[in-house]
This record gives C-alpha cells, structure tokens and sequence, in this order.
C-alpha cells in the first residue's frame, strides 16, 4: 500500500513521525492532500495531559486544509469534485445517533476522528466542507479554531460596547481577540505574560494589555472600566493560575467564558456567594459542526498574517512541538 508521513501520540509527553498505509477510501469517504495542518494547544494537551481521554497510539492533528485527490462511491452527489480545495472537521459523524438527532454532531456517539497532521486525510465526507477555488490553503487551515471561537461569540452574546477582556494571547487567544473585536467589544484587554504577545494584541487591536504577573490585574480593570469589571471576561490560557482571577473581573451581571481546555484534574475553587452577589455567569465552550460555513466565510477578516508566526514541515513535527511550548509564536503550521 502507498505510505505517508503522519504525527502519532507515541507515549506521554512523546510524539512521533511514522511511515504509515495511507488508509483505504471508502464509499462516502474521501482523500485529501494536506496542504497546512495548525499545531492547537489541545494536540499538545492530549500529549501531556491526556485530554478529551487521548490514550498513546492514535495519529493527532484537527485543523487543516488541503485539496482532494480522491473521491469514494457516492460522494460526487454532494458536489465534491477531485481538485476542490477544502478544510476538515476534528471528527466526521454518524448523522444518526441520539445527540446527532438532537442537533449537537459535536457530541457524536460514533464520532470517526480526523488525523489531520498527516500527508494525506481520507474522512468521510461529513467532515469536509469546501472552501473558495482561490483561497489561501494556509489561512484557511485556521477555520477550524475559528468555528470554536465564533461558537464562544454566540454563547457570550457580546452586544456591541460592552467592555471585553481576553486572558490568553496564544494561538485561539488571538483568533478569539480579532472576533471580540469583529463583535464591537469596547475598551478590549488583552492579558499574557509574554511581552511580544500584549505587542500583537495591541497591534491587531487591542486597547490595554497586561501582565498579570506584574499588573495588579482586579485594579487596573477597574480602572480601565471606570469601577464596573468587565461585562465579558474570556479565559484562553488554559493555566489554573487564571482561571479564578477571571471572577475578580468581571461586572455584575457580567459573564466569564472559560474558552480554554484545562488540566482535567483540576478543579477551580469557586466562591459562589461573590458570583451570587454580582449576579454574573460563567460559561464553557466547546465547538459546532454548524458553524463552518460561517467560518469560511469571516476568514478573510481574521488577521492571519499576525497570528500565524511560524510554519515548518510536516517531517520536524518534534521541532513544532517543542516551539510551541516556548510560546514564542501565536499559532504554529505544519506544512504537509
């Protein structure tokens, strides 16, 4: 069988790049050429940490873009022709089983993952989802993480000048910044504790940035938002150090909006009686098959140039994951 290059979860805290069969295209399956495959902090998370029950041996990677190459019985009904440029969903579903039925694929019961860090895609055709004939592959491989952040402008619910705060300038930080500001957040800021990532929120837009290391973060939010908090606060970090400070910030009758996935044995200390007393709200967000029509279409407004800060081949995978964890770069792509 032809071979291809795929990144697999090896053991913890240990990838690996593998000569593995290019899998069989099936009916209702296609193949794919990966053009551009973006490194997120979950790939690295489901390494380290084990999330979303991730168990060594399995191939990673979940955003991408690229091109099909082969079209499996059936799926040429749909439109899809052999050239068409396309991104991929994390999972492709089943369409059939109780939480399909009830509108929430995302929760699928007989979900089929994505391995996205690989040469070559083949995925049934539920989770592809066509692009412009002229679109940049490489911007587009940021749709997927666009879904979930355009998920969080929904369930946030930010009205246009309300006061915004973002905690986490990574890679799904900045992308959710650009929508905060797509969404008419007012008095927007930014907090990193990296200097070059405070300067690429306040050059994508930003009004303030902080440092919560050296910033007294609940004083200088009352300051920026005349003593009333924020009305949105959104945790992207991911880091326990932040996930509690996001209470001290937000407004009464605010919202805080834990975006980022956490540590799964963590469990924040939670004082319900000063939620009680501001009357506010938190919410978590997780993502929707739904949404990416709306992505592909509001990614030429995303400011990719400023976000994507790295790109290296698909054979230095080891080299990405490495970087990322420097938190030099927004967002890292590997080219395939």
């Amino acid at each position: 069988m032809e071979k291809m290059k795929s990144v697999y979860f090896a053991a913890k805290d240990k990838i690996e790049v593998r000569e593995v069969n290019i899998p069989e295209v099936r009916p209702g399956m296609v193949k794919i050429k990966t053009a551009y495959a973006a490194l997120c902090a979950t790939d690295v998370h489901m390494v380290t940490m084990g999330v979303l029950g991730a168990q060594p041996g399995i191939p990673l990677g979940h955003e991408a873009s690229g091109v099909i190459t082969e079209l499996g019985e059936g799926t040429g009904d749909y439109g899809y022709r052999i050239g068409d440029k396309v991104v991929v969903a994390p999972v492709a579903v089943c369409g059939k089983c109780p939480m399909c039925k009830k509108g929430l694929p995302q929760y699928c019961l007989q979900a089929a993952p994505v391995a996205a860090f690989s040469e070559y895609i083949v995925t049934d055709i539920s989770a592809v989802y066509k692009i412009p004939a002229d679109a940049d592959l490489k911007k587009y491989s940021l749709v997927e993480p666009s879904v979930c952040t355009i998920r969080a402008m929904d369930l946030a619910g930010i009205k246009h000048g309300q006061t915004v705060a973002v905690s986490g300038i990574g890679g799904i930080g900045s992308i959710l910044l650009n929508m905060v500001l797509l969404a008419g957040g007012a008095r927007i800021t930014a907090i990193d504790p990296v200097p070059e990532k405070r300067r690429l929120a306040l050059d994508m837009g930003a009004e303030y940035a902080l440092d919560p290391f050296h910033d007294d973060l609940e004083k200088r939010s009352m300051e920026i938002t005349e003593g009333n908090g924020f009305d949105h606060v959104f945790e992207v970090s991911g880091s326990p150090k932040a996930a509690n400070v996001c209470l001290d910030l937000v407004a009464h009758c605010g919202k805080v909006t834990y975006f980022a996935v956490f540590p799964p044995a963590y469990e924040m200390p939670l004082n319900l009686y000063k939620l009680y007393m501001k009357e506010a709200s938190i919410q978590t967000v997780f993502t929707s098959h739904y949404l990416f029509p709306r992505a592909i279409n509001l990614i030429p407004r995303v400011q990719t140039e400023k976000i994507i800060g790295k790109v290296i081949p698909l054979a230095q995978a080891l080299d990405a994951f490495a970087l990322f964890q420097e938190s030099r770069y927004p967002k890292i792509l590997l080219e395939c």
